[in-house]
C-alpha cells in the first residue's frame, strides 16, 4: 500500500446554481441537484487512486442508504476497504453544499458517525502496511482530533513511515491548541491560506510556515487557491509555485486533489517544486467538472496538463 487516508468521509449533496436563499420563497428550480461522494479523507484517497496509487481507507459509516452508497464508491476506485467501520448508533455523514456561477461554495454540515470515528477504529495493520499515513477532516472528527490524531502519527513516524495532515475549517474556533500535538510527528501539513492565517496568527505565507516549522512540522505546504502555494521544508528556502489557469465549474474538492497530487509527487520521490506544480495541476483539472473527484485527471492526463503549462 502507498498511503493511508484516514479519517472524514460524506454523502455531498451538491445544488447548482445558488446565489441566494429566500426563505420566502417557497420552491425554486435549480439546474441539478446530485449525490456525490465528499468528506476530506475519502477525496483524498480516491484522487490517489485515480493518479494510480496503491490506497486503503479508514473511516465510518452507518448502517444506512448513505453508507452503502460511500462504501460502493470506495469499492469501485479500487481501495482497500478493511478501515471501513459501520455503526448502528449513528447515520453516515452528510453534506448540502450549494453551490453558486462561480464555482464558490457553502457546506451544512452534519457529522454523524464521523464524529464517533476515533483511535481505536485505525487498522494497525493497515498502517503497518502504507509508505504514508495521511489524515483529512481535522477539525471535523472529535474524537480523533488533538491526541489521538498526534498518537496515531508518533506510531507512523515510529515505524518509518511518512506522514501528512490537511484541515478543515475549525468551527469551533479553538484552532492551534487542537492540532499542535499532532504537529512535531508530521512530514506533511497541508492546510490552505485561510485556515493556516487562523491557525498562525498570520496571513503572510513566509512567516505561516516558520511558525509550523518551529513547531516541528518537517514540510509546510500552504493552498493559496488561484495563486497555487507555498512550499517551505525545514532548514531549507520557501518554494512558490504558480496556478494554472483553468475553467472554474465547482471548487469542491480543490485542496484535497491538490493533496492527492502533492502526495503521488511524494511517491515518485520528485524534488518539492515538481510535486507541488503537478499538484496545482490535478486540482485545476478538478475544479472544470462537478463535485469533490468529479474532474480528477489520470496521471499521464495531469502530467501532460502540466507539462504544456495548464488549458
Amino acid at each position: 500500500m502507498d498511503v493511508l487516508c484516514v479519517g472524514q468521509l460524506a454523502a455531498d449533496i451538491l445544488v447548482r446554481p445558488v446565489e441566494r436563499v429566500d426563505f420566502g420563497v417557497d420552491t425554486k428550480r435549480v439546474d441539478g441537484i446530485d449525490i456525490r461522494n465528499g468528506g476530506d479523507g475519502l477525496n483524498v484517497a480516491l484522487g490517489l487512486a485515480k493518479l494510480g496509487g496503491r490506497v486503503g481507507f479508514c473511516g465510518k459509516v452507518g448502517n444506512d442508504q448513505l453508507g452503502e452508497y460511500l462504501a460502493g464508491v470506495i469499492r469501485r476506485a479500487g481501495i482497500d476497504d478493511r478501515g471501513l467501520r459501520r455503526t448502528d448508533e449513528a447515520t453516515t455523514c452528510s453534506c448540502l453544499v450549494l453551490i453558486n456561477q462561480n464555482g464558490d461554495r457553502s457546506f451544512f454540515y452534519h457529522g454523524g458517525a464521523n464524529d464517533q470515528f476515533g483511535p481505536q477504529d485505525v487498522d494497525e495493520s493497515m498502517m503497518a502496511e502504507a509508505s504514508i499515513v495521511h489524515v483529512g477532516g481535522t477539525y471535523l472528527l472529535p474524537r480523533l482530533d488533538g491526541e489521538g490524531a498526534a498518537g496515531l502519527f508518533e506510531r507512523a513516524r515510529t515505524a518509518g513511515k511518512l506522514t501528512s495532515m490537511d484541515v478543515t475549517w475549525d468551527v469551533t474556533g479553538r484552532w492551534l491548541s487542537v492540532i499542535e500535538p499532532c504537529l512535531p510527528h508530521l512530514s506533511y501539513f497541508m492546510p490552505s491560506i485561510r485556515e493556516a492565517e487562523r491557525i498562525a496568527g498570520s496571513s503572510e505565507p513566509r512567516a505561516i510556515a516558520a511558525f509550523f516549522e518551529d513547531r516541528g512540522v518537517g514540510t509546510t505546504v500552504i493552498k493559496l487557491g488561484d495563486k497555487g502555494c507555498y512550499v517551505k521544508p525545514r532548514g531549507e528556502p520557501g518554494i512558490a509555485v504558480g496556478a494554472f489557469r483553468t475553467r472554474v465549474v465547482d471548487t469542491t474538492g480543490a485542496g484535497d486533489s491538490f493533496v492527492a497530487g502533492f502526495l503521488t509527487g511524494v511517491l515518485r520521490q520528485w524534488d518539492l517544486r515538481r510535486s507541488a506544480s503537478f499538484a496545482c495541476a490535478v486540482a485545476a483539472m478538478n475544479i472544470r467538472q462537478v463535485g469533490a473527484t468529479g474532474g480528477i485527471p489520470t496521471f499521464e492526463e495531469a502530467l501532460r496538463f502540466m507539462e504544456r503549462g495548464g488549458q
